[in-house]
């Protein structure tokens, strides 16, 4: 829940008024703080010890509105601790406080004498609760969805449908695949698991958020040990749009958690039963993107090429059979020589057999490159600049990337 559906609850609608912070209407509510404590109105109390991040943060103690510097020091403190929004009771917000909330982006909301707070605490929290509740809901049907063999797929439908959620339709999977850069010590591993789950909440929320902000209310996410699935309607976003989200996401989580992410999107499919194809080709779609040279964050199935043809192929024996039957040769004299031959020739066929621009790419002189295709020629016992040996040599060598990367992973 964020401060916009509180604004939007009818119970609470007629007691609560946006005064300031407008720009912070989408924050993340996650409970109630009450500031209106003995201890607050206290010189040396320090606020932040109370303070967990994402409090809706109730203020009506007339002892802490009237002295308006005390009063925006205190607010400073928990909006450093990432307080979701303020709320006091009406004729008791100055000037300066609504100045400073604008400031900040931080919603100010403005109580009604008729609103009691028993009653908006009562309505928040109910809230709340049905929220959660939902969430862990939405999580399972996902999990059964992803990882179960016999789906009651009437059943499903039905629940999704009661939890805000139409199944009806085409949907894809997408993976966001976190690594992290540095490990903690040894002796935190408590301290690791926890930080993790707080890491996993929190990009849950930033996924939510964000796809939310274009337009998509209610998502299905799955937070696991070492990524984040999500599941949304095939046809809503465009790849282009759909890219530029996953990228905002991937900005925040990098910049606020010092990890590595990519994603990986799925194609979509119409039933249930085939999201799992899905979930499994985003899965292979990172798995892929370690091959690339290239420093992309966001990778589509689609957009695979030949590799999402080889990640069909779940005979290892038999791709690697091809690789040996096409450049096995080639690949010994390397491993005797160490002459570079697989990798002039692969560079070759990038550059569609422009023998100059390959040995510009590898920086040789242009005997040593003509050489090394004698070399190959004679090895293949091929005519490598025939269409039909070209892509079968191209094939060889995307299935020994991809087979290289399945074996190091």
């Amino acid at each position: 829940m964020n401060c916009e559906d509180l604004m939007n609850m009818e119970s609470i609608r007629k007691g609560m008024k946006l005064i300031a912070g407008d720009k912070g209407i989408d924050r993340t509510i996650r409970w109630i703080y009450f500031a209106d404590c003995v201890q607050c109105l206290s010189a040396d109390f320090n606020v932040a010890e109370l303070i967990h991040g994402e409090e809706l943060v109730i203020i009506t103690n007339e002892s802490l509105t009237e002295n308006d510097s005390r009063l925006i020091d205190m607010i400073r403190v928990m909006q450093e601790k990432n307080i979701a929004a303020l709320a006091v009771n009406e004729g008791q917000i100055s000037k300066g406080l609504a100045s400073y909330c604008n400031e900040v982006e931080l919603p100010l909301f403005e109580l009604s004498v008729s609103l009691h707070l028993i009653d908006l605490s009562q309505i928040v929290c109910k809230a709340l609760v049905e929220e959660e509740s939902f969430t862990n809901s939405r999580e399972r049907i996902l999990s059964t969805i992803l990882y179960s063999d016999n789906l009651n797929v009437e059943e499903l439908l039905e629940q999704a449908n009661y939890l805000g959620i139409n199944l009806s339709g085409k949907y894809r999977c997408f993976l966001l695949q976190l690594h992290q850069r540095e490990k903690l010590p040894n002796d935190t591993s408590r301290l690791d698991e926890g930080y993790m789950m707080e890491m996993r909440g929190s990009i849950k929320k930033m996924v939510k958020k964000e796809f939310r902000s274009h337009g998509l209310e209610r998502l299905m996410v799955l937070p696991q040990l070492d990524s984040v699935i999500g599941l949304i309607p095939g046809e809503f976003f465009s790849h282009d749009l759909l890219q530029i989200i996953l990228e905002k996401i991937i900005g925040r989580v990098e910049s606020s958690y010092h990890i590595d992410v990519k994603a990986g999107i799925g194609t979509s499919y119409e039933y249930i039963e085939d999201f799992r194809k899905s979930y499994q080709e985003a899965k292979n779609t990172l798995a892929i993107s370690k091959i690339s040279a290239d420093e992309k964050k966001v990778y589509f199935y689609e957009k695979l090429g030949i590799y999402s043809l080889i990640a069909q192929i779940s005979n290892g024996k038999f791709l690697d059979d091809y690789v040996e039957s096409r450049i096995g040769e080639l690949i010994k004299a390397d491993q005797m020589q160490e002459g570079g031959l697989c990798e002039t020739l692969e560079t070759y066929l990038a550059h569609n057999c422009n023998a100059n621009a390959a040995a510009e790419y590898l920086f040789i002189h242009r005997n040593t490159m003509r050489y090394r295709m004698d070399k190959i020629k004679r090895i293949l016992d091929d005519d490598i600049n025939d269409m039909e040996v070209f892509l079968e040599l191209k094939l060889a060598f995307a299935i020994k990337r991809y087979r290289e990367n399945r074996t190091v992973r």
